[in-house]
Parts: structure tokens; C-alpha cells; sequence
């Protein structure tokens, strides 16, 4: 395989994924070919030109290009990819439960890789249908120049400061402006509720109490939860059984990432403490009012590159795993590579890969009451957080790069 298939257009974090992945493709002399779902129409033109049968191999991230999309997939005749004989490569960035329906008509040459070793075991266990090529978690990317502060941030991202003006600060990288930021959406906890409550109070009850185990018991997985009360109520489930019950429970994967997200953001706001949070929903936080005003700095949603870019001018970046609770996410390895201190919650692998002062701390989600103490700590410590962050080095670059994942996906390629 010397030809490679990568597609984008579609979500912007896994067009940026892909583009970071391409660039090593291309060093290693791969022919890397962009296929775009933004117009369809000239890409499949340029595939037939640019295919080799048994050369062409297809990366992509979250099904996108294998949802039966217009122009790529015909009824009775299939994926484009399977006319000329390409193999899919697909990393689902989100456990499989989350896929369900696009897992029921994929070509037959289909790849799955997963980020996170929990979610590689269920899909081997309830898709043995197909194939699982592997383990490979999220990754993160260092910014390669010096970042021009000025540009980058702009009116529209700029501070709010307690009295509601706008101050622009410009800063040299080393001149952290922000105390602690959070990249990433919060979706308020109501957006849930017609779902808990979409068929009867005794089902509603049954959810909650899978969310309130959930919140008390915090190192546990959606899928074994759910599954315990599953059979305490119906006894044993089929495989088949279990895929459809936990993707239907897809919105209480999302509550307990958006309740844990707004509590942890909430802990340090209400401390006392600077946050500046990259994303929509922020406004709908329940937090005290006064607190959230002054404390808590919210900026638009943007792009990954205007996150990278900011991250790199905080002192601290915060990280609420999204349930991964056996994987990584980009936001930890991103901190580390641009000189932030990650403030996160534990993983079974990022604890394997990183120890507590490599790059990272690591805090409790059922201890919240210590973390404002431990991150005030860092704020006040600019030599404690360089020499954090020079062990994390040693451990992330280039070891946890998108760099460094291509060149593994090249090796089980080959």
C-alpha cells in the first residue's frame, strides 16, 4: 500500500486529525490523495484517476465517507470504495455504541480502529462481524511557529473583563495571559431531560437511576452500568439485545459528560479562580451569577488551530475526559506540547503513559472539593509548571504526536 485515500470536509477536528496524519504520509513517500465531502462530485472524478488496485488504502475518522453519503454510496451497488477494491480504514473517535446504525451496511473490506481499549473490547465482543485492526488513541499536534497573539486572538476572542469591556492582550508565548482554559461545547443538562423522559416515569426512573450511579461512581463505564441494571430488570440480554439498549442510552453518555464537564468548570469558577472557556453553551452554566461573571471568560467556538493557539498562552489547561475511561484525548497531549501544564482526570492508559508531573496532574472527579487547591498551586509556580512540563515533553513528543500515530498505522499497513 503507497497510496492513501484520506477523508475530509466533514467534522472540522477530524479534517485537522487528518491533515496532521497526511503530512507524515506524505514524508514516508505515500501518494496521499484528499477526498472531500464538500463536493463529492470532482473527488470521485479525481479517485478514478488517482486508484491502483491493491496499491489505495482509505484513512478516515468517524465514518465519515462510509455513511452510504450521495455520490459514494448506490443502493444495490454499494461503497465507491468497494467498485475499486480500497479498504477502509475507519478511527471511531467515540465508543461504538455511538455507531450503531452506520455499523449495519459497511463495505465488505472494513477496518475498525479504536482510541480507547475499552471501547477495542466491546467492539470485538458485540461486532465480531467485522474487522477491528487495532488500538490507537487520539494524539496532539505542537505548533510549529511562534504564535502572533495579536492576530490570532482578535476582537472576537478576546478577554471580557469583570466590567464587560473587551481588553485585547497581546503576549509572547512565555507570557501566559490566561490562567486556566477549557477547549470544548457545554450542552446543559435540561437537553437530556426529554429523553429520560420519552416513554414513561417507570422508564424514567430507570434511567436516572443508571445517571445517579453514574455521578456517585464516576470510574465506571456507561456500558457496565447499564448493563447491571439492564439485568437486574430483564435478566440476560443478547448480544444483539445489548447494541440496541446502550444505543439507545447515547444521551445519557452525553449527560454525564456535560454534568461532570459544568461541575468541574463550576468548582473553579466558584473558587475563585480565572477560566477561559472556548465554546458554545458556556452561558447556560448553573453557576452563581456574580461568581460567573467575574470569573468565568467564554469565548465563540473555533477552529482547532485557534485552540491550539490559545491553549499555548495559558498557564494551566483544563480536561474532563469524555468517558474514555481506558484512552486519551487530544486535549492532554495538546497542553503538553505547547508548554501547558494539563489539569485532568485519570485514564487507565493515560495513567500507563503518564505519571502524575509528567505534563499532567491528575485530580479525582469524587474529590472535586481539592482541585481548586491544586491548580491555584500550579498558577502560583511558574518554575513547578516548566519542570512539569519538560518530564511531559520527554513523554509526549514524539511518542503521543499525530506524527507518531501515522507512523504506527503505516506500520500495520505494511
Amino acid at each position: 500500500m503507497k497510496r492513501i485515500v484520506i477523508v475530509v470536509g466533514g467534522v472540522e477536528t477530524l479534517e485537522y486529525f487528518a491533515y496532521q496524519m497526511g503530512k507524515t504520509f506524505e514524508k514516508e513517500g505515500y501518494l496521499t490523495f484528499y477526498f472531500d465531502l464538500k463536493d463529492v462530485t470532482e473527488s470521485a472524478k479525481r479517485l478514478k484517476k488517482f486508484n491502483r488496485y491493491g496499491e489505495t488504502a482509505l484513512l478516515t475518522f468517524n465514518f465519515e465517507g462510509l455513511s452510504q453519503e450521495i455520490g459514494i454510496y448506490k443502493s444495490g451497488k454499494g461503497y465507491i470504495w468497494e467498485e475499486y477494491l480500497i479498504p477502509c480504514y475507519n478511527i471511531a473517535v467515540d465508543h461504538p455504541y455511538y455507531y450503531h446504525k452506520r455499523l449495519a451496511k459497511l463495505p465488505k473490506e472494513y477496518y475498525h480502529i479504536s482510541i480507547d481499549r475499552k471501547h477495542e473490547a466491546y467492539f470485538k465482543k458485540f461486532y465480531p462481524e467485522y474487522n477491528h485492526f487495532g488500538f490507537l488513541p487520539l494524539a496532539g499536534t505542537m505548533l510549529e511557529d511562534d504564535l502572533d497573539v495579536e492576530k490570532s486572538v482578535g476582537e472576537d476572542h478576546s478577554r471580557v473583563n469583570a466590567n464587560g469591556a473587551g481588553m485585547l492582550k497581546t503576549a509572547l508565548a512565555e507570557n501566559r495571559m490566561m490562567d486556566v482554559i477549557m477547549t470544548g461545547n457545554y450542552t446543559p443538562l435540561s437537553f437530556s431531560e426529554p429523553h429520560i423522559h420519552r416513554i414513561d416515569e417507570e422508564y424514567a426512573e430507570f434511567y436516572q437511576g443508571i445517571i445517579d450511579e453514574l455521578i456517585n461512581e464516576p470510574h465506571k463505564t456507561l456500558e457496565e452500568v447499564a448493563m447491571a441494571h439492564c439485568r437486574d430488570e430483564l435478566g440476560e440480554v443478547s448480544n444483539e439485545g445489548v447494541r440496541l439498549v446502550l444505543h439507545n442510552m447515547i444521551f445519557i453518555d452525553l449527560y454525564i459528560r456535560s454534568y461532570w464537564r459544568g461541575e468541574v468548570v463550576k468548582t473553579l469558577v466558584d473558587a475563585g479562580i480565572h477560566v477561559d472557556v472556548f465554546g458554545k453553551g458556556w452561558e447556560e452554566l448553573n453557576c452563581d451569577k456574580r461568581k460567573m461573571e467575574q470569573f468565568l471568560h467564554i469565548h465563540p467556538q473555533t477552529t482547532s488551530l485557534v485552540c491550539l493557539q490559545q491553549i499555548k498562552q495559558a498557564k494551566v489547561s483544563l480536561n474532563v475526559m469524555p468517558w474514555f475511561k481506558d484512552g486519551a484525548h487530544d486535549r492532554v497531549f495538546n497542553s503538553i506540547l505547547n508548554g501547558t501544564v494539563c489539569v485532568t482526570d485519570k485514564s487507565i492508559y493515560l495513567c500507563d503513559e503518564l505519571k502524575d508531573g509528567e505534563g499532567v496532574c491528575y485530580y479525582e472527579l469524587d474529590k472535586l472539593k481539592l482541585l481548586p487547591e491544586r491548580v491555584l498551586w500550579l498558577l502560583n509556580s511558574e518554575s513547578q509548571r516548566q519542570e512539569i512540563i519538560e518530564k511531559g515533553l520527554k513523554r509526549v513528543n514524539p511518542y503521543h504526536t499525530w506524527d507518531d500515530r501515522a507512523r504506527q498505522l503505516i506500520n500495520w499497513l505494511q
